[in-house]
C-alpha cells in the first residue's frame, strides 16, 4: 500500500491509558495518521441510565471525529466480556448508522472470558454476537492461549483473530537510593512487591498468606500497590497475621507506581484472573525483578522457569512460600532473573510493538479491501 492508513484508538478512563496512547505514538512515528478519542468504562458511573448516556454520548463524538478524520480503522480497547460487549456493541451499531463512509471496527481485548460466548441469554445468544461477528474486522488479544481457545470454539473467522503485544516503558525505571527510608523499610530487607486490582482473582489472599509463612525466616517487606472491591478484606488479613512489615499503598497513579517496580527486589502475582498481558508482570519484566507468578496467558507466551520466574500453582498460598523461600535463599538466581528480563522486555519497545501492530493493520485492510 502506498498511502498509510488513518486509524482512530480509543482511550480508556484510568487503566491502559499510557498503553494506548504510546501505540498512537508509536504508529505516527512509522507514519500512520492516528488520532484518539474517550471510550469510557462502566466505574464512576452511579446508574445503569448514566453509564447508558456517557456511552451514546461518546460514540456520538466519535461519530463527528470520524467525519472529519475519515478512518480506516476505528480500534476499541475492551474485554471479552458481558458488560464491554454490551458497550461495544451499541458503539458500533450507532456509528455504522450515523456514519456513512466505509470503515473497519478492530477491537483489542485486554482480557477475555471466553465463556460468553456459550452464553444462552437471548440479547448475547441471538443479537450481539451475531452483530460483531459480522461487524468486527479484527480481533486482537494479548495471548496465544486465548486465540488457542478462541479458534477452538470455532465462533468467529479465525482470519480475524490476531495476538499482539502492550508496549512497555523500558526505558522509565530508576532506582531511588531513599526509596526504603522514605517507605520506612529496613535497610536490610528485600522487597516483595504485589500490585494490581485488589481482587481474590489476582492472587492477592495468597500473597499475604504466603508472607505470613516467610515473614520469620528472611528479613523481608512487602508493599501491596492498588485498590479494589476486597481492599477492606486484604487489610483485615494483614492484621490478623500481625503482619508488621506489610505496607498497603491504596490507589496510585500508573505513573508514580514506576518506582516501585524499580525499587522492588521481587514481584508476587499469582493471579488467575482472566487478563491477556498483565502489565503489572511485564513492568516487573521491565524493571528487571525476579518474578513468581502463574504460567497463564501472555505469562506463558514470553517467560520461561528459572530464566524470568518461577512458576505456582494458582490458589495456593504454600506453593507461593515456596517459590519466594527458593528466590530468597539465592542472591544469584535473583541476580541471574533480573539480567534476564531486563534483555526479555526489549521485545516489547514502543518502536517493536507499535511495527507489529502495524502488520496486523495492514493485513486486515488487504482481508477486507472493501470495508
Amino acid at each position: 500500500m502506498t498511502d498509510k492508513l488513518k486509524i482512530l484508538i480509543s482511550l480508556p478512563t484510568k487503566h491502559h491509558v499510557e498503553i494506548a496512547l504510546d501505540e498512537v505514538t508509536g504508529l505516527q512515528e512509522l507514519g500512520y495518521n492516528c488520532g484518539s478519542f474517550n471510550y469510557a468504562a462502566k466505574s464512576g458511573y452511579d446508574s445503569k441510565i448514566g453509564r447508558l448516556m456517557v456511552v451514546f454520548s461518546n460514540a456520538f463524538s466519535l461519530i463527528k471525529l470520524a467525519r472529519g478524520f475519515n478512518p480506516d480503522i476505528i480500534c476499541l480497547y475492551s474485554r471479552l466480556e458481558i458488560l464491554a460487549m454490551i458497550r461495544d456493541f451499541l458503539t458500533v451499531k450507532l456509528v455504522k448508522t450515523f456514519y456513512n463512509k466505509k470503515v473497519r471496527f478492530v477491537i483489542k481485548t485486554h482480557g477475555s472470558d471466553i465463556e460468553v460466548l456459550d452464553d444462552n441469554r437471548f440479547l448475547i445468544k441471538k443479537v450481539i454476537l451475531p452483530f460483531m461477528k459480522k461487524n468486527i474486522s479484527g480481533w486482537l488479544f494479548l495471548s496465544s492461549e486465548e486465540k488457542t481457545k478462541i479458534n477452538a470454539i470455532g465462533y468467529f473467522n479465525p482470519d480475524k483473530i490476531f495476538v499482539t503485544k502492550n508496549i512497555v516503558r523500558v526505558d522509565q525505571f530508576h532506582q531511588d537510593p531513599d526509596f526504603k527510608k522514605r517507605h520506612s523499610i529496613p535497610a536490610d530487607h528485600k522487597i516483595l512487591l504485589f500490585v494490581g486490582r485488589i481482587i481474590a482473582a489476582k492472587g492477592i489472599f495468597e500473597v499475604v498468606d504466603a508472607f505470613a509463612k516467610i515473614q520469620d525466616e528472611h528479613q523481608v517487606s512487602l508493599l501491596i500497590v492498588g485498590d479494589g472491591e476486597e481492599f477492606d478484606a486484604v487489610k483485615e488479613r494483614v492484621a490478623k497475621i500481625a503482619g508488621n512489615n506489610i505496607i498497603l499503598t491504596g490507589f496510585i497513579p500508573e505513573q508514580e507506581v514506576v518506582t516501585y517496580y524499580s525499587n522492588a527486589d521481587v514481584l508476587v502475582f499469582p493471579t488467575f484472573f482472566a487478563e491477556g498481558f498483565p502489565m503489572a508482570l511485564f513492568n516487573a519484566v521491565g524493571a528487571g525483578l525476579a518474578i513468581v507468578t502463574t504460567s497463564i496467558r501472555a505469562a506463558s507466551d514470553f517467560l520461561s522457569e528459572p530464566a524470568n520466574c518461577l512458576w505456582v500453582k494458582p490458589k495456593d498460598a504454600g506453593d507461593v512460600s515456596e517459590k519466594l523461600d527458593e528466590l530468597l535463599q539465592s542472591e544469584a538466581l535473583i541476580s541471574s532473573i533480573r539480567i534476564n528480563n531486563m534483555e526479555t522486555a526489549k521485545q516489547f519497545s514502543q518502536q517493536q510493538v507499535a511495527l507489529e501492530l502495524s502488520h496486523v493493520f495492514e493485513q486486515i485492510i488487504k482481508q477486507q479491501p472493501n470495508g
